[in-house]
């Protein structure tokens, strides 16, 4: 879903636990066995302020990303900010939510929230793109977390 100031995946029902769904977001140097939107992602801590290096597939080719651990809530949400410094004309923070639903399943969800003097041409330009990119995740996340978690029984 696009609105005017930001974009969100579909909501997904994942058929594992939170906590290996949360394993999976966290484990970065395993991104390209199962994330095409963002089959590269290097970081070295969980702390806030933390980069992570990203390469990003927004349809056509892959483009180089930093972002900043800017939230981590275990089994919940972790987000990630642009620099947003003042002089840039976007601002952004994506955050990827979890929400347990029982034991064995949970729900995935991800919303980059946008602001600036800039935001709605990268909206106008870009927002399409985030969005299937978004829902490629998180169809991909489900993919392999429901695949790991079967190869568990």
């Amino acid at each position: 879903m696009i609105t005017e100031d930001a974009v969100i995946s579909d909501e997904v029902t994942i058929n594992a636990p939170v906590e290996l769904v949360w394993d999976i977001l966290l484990d970065f140097d395993a991104y390209g066995e199962w994330n095409s939107f963002c089959p590269t992602a290097l970081n070295t801590s969980l702390e806030l302020g933390a980069a992570v290096d990203m390469m990003v597939n927004l349809g056509d080719s892959l483009s180089n990303q930093v972002e900043y651990i800017s939230r981590v809530e275990p089994l919940k949400c972790i987000a990630w900010a642009m620099a947003n410094k003042p002089e840039d004309p976007v601002h952004a923070q994506r955050s990827q939510n979890l929400k347990s639903l029982d034991a064995k399943s949970c729900t995935y969800q991800t919303i980059d929230e946008f602001s600036g003097p800039g935001k709605t041409e990268m909206m106008t330009h870009f927002a399409p793109m985030v969005e299937a990119g978004f829902n490629r995740c998180a169809y991909d996340l489900k993919a392999r977390a429901e695949q790991l978690y079967s190869s568990t029984d």
